[in-house]
């Protein structure tokens, strides 16, 4: 009996996880435009006017949906996991397994928080009542904009780097787009290092904090050194005179040293999975747009992947280059979120029913 409730209540748990988080980026402008959440929220006005249901204008139906549907699923389904547990001795058994079971937990709110702050603009709207396209930069979603940013180019810099060339400075502009000056290297290294080294920084972020849950303090005033040096080294004011590469990654370094420094374990957990989740998100949606637009840019300056296809691989166009990219992304970001989360979920699953048993 236990077994079954412990595979059902799991089951159920990990099925609204991914109905919440892929319904919101399938209905978001990350996927096509975000016509199938407009389409969504067609239909969904439709029925309401069916059924003589007023449904304010402002209101974020696609989000809201996939919540609604989702999130009792998901609470439902933790209550059952702990009911099913039951009061026996084995819930205290060693403090790994708690450390493990408190890590699922944390990254089930990681999940759900990134999933707020990433349709943050839409929450705004409603509240502020305002219609459709009301309001643009998020107070929430700017600073992880410029952050991911400021990765990107960090990660063209450190390319650069690696393969022998040099880097005379980046730049982040407040409007989030971001500049690296460098000479030398290889162009085959350095080109895709700016998505995919976001990809793979939020990757390796979410699997580190999953993996290794005890030393989440440490790993912040890691990442906050580490943050601050690169700041130091070569971050530099835009064009504009702008000093926004400066002001974030001072900013974002002395926030994950003071965390690292006075924030529970737990908080440290938390804040990291949440922004190594929306890293790489961002990054996903910003090769997302690249795929549907392979050309933009500037007169002067042509995209990564439009400079991968002319210098590389002149048989490949952009999109295609764009396309690879975001697939080399969605496997990084999948293999973290089933080694460091699904896998141990489905361990401590597998560990509690054999104690029931």
């Amino acid at each position: 009996m236990h077994k079954r409730a412990r595979i059902f209540w799991g089951s159920a748990l990990l099925l609204s996880i991914v109905w919440m988080a892929g319904g919101a980026f399938f209905t978001s402008a990350a996927f096509d435009g975000g016509a199938v959440g407009q389409e969504l929220e067609a239909n969904i006005q439709r029925l309401a006017a069916d059924a003589n249901v007023a449904v304010p204008a402002s209101l974020p139906l696609s989000l809201a949906f996939f919540l609604l549907t989702g999130l009792p699923v998901a609470l439902l389904a933790l209550f059952g996991l702990r009911r099913a547990r039951g009061g026996s001795a084995a819930g205290k058994a060693a403090a790994g397994s708690n450390l493990r079971r408190q890590t699922i937990l944390i990254t089930i709110l990681a999940l759900i928080l990134a999933l707020l702050i990433w349709n943050i603009s839409d929450i705004e709207r409603m509240l502020r009542g305002g219609e459709p396209g009301a309001v643009g930069v998020s107070i929430l979603g700017y600073p992880i904009r410029l952050f991911v940013t400021f990765v990107h180019e960090a990660g063209h810099s450190l390319a650069a780097l690696i393969s022998g060339g040099q880097v005379h400075g980046f730049s982040v502009s407040p409007d989030g787009s971001g500049l690296a000056r460098i000479s030398g290297g290889s162009l085959s290294l350095i080109l895709p290092a700016g998505y995919l080294g976001a990809a793979l920084f939020g990757s390796l972020l979410f699997l580190l904090a999953n993996r290794a849950p005890r030393w989440t303090r440490a790993l912040s005033i890691l990442l906050g050194l580490a943050i601050i040096a690169l700041t130091l080294a070569f971050a530099m004011p835009d064009a504009g005179g702008s000093p926004t590469a400066l002001i974030v990654g001072i900013g974002f370094g002395l926030a994950m040293l003071f965390m690292g420094w006075q924030a529970s374990r737990v908080v440290n957990l938390l804040v990291l999975e949440t922004l190594a989740i929306l890293t790489g998100l961002n990054a996903l949606l910003d090769l997302s747009m690249l795929v549907r637009n392979p050309t933009v840019g500037s007169e002067s300056l042509l995209n990564d992947a439009a400079a991968f296809s002319q210098n590389i691989t002149p048989l490949l166009p952009p999109a295609v280059v764009a396309a690879l990219w975001a697939a080399v992304a969605v496997a990084m970001l999948a293999a973290a979120m089933y080694f460091g989360f699904l896998k141990p979920a489905g361990g401590e699953i597998s560990d509690t029913v054999k104690s029931k048993t």
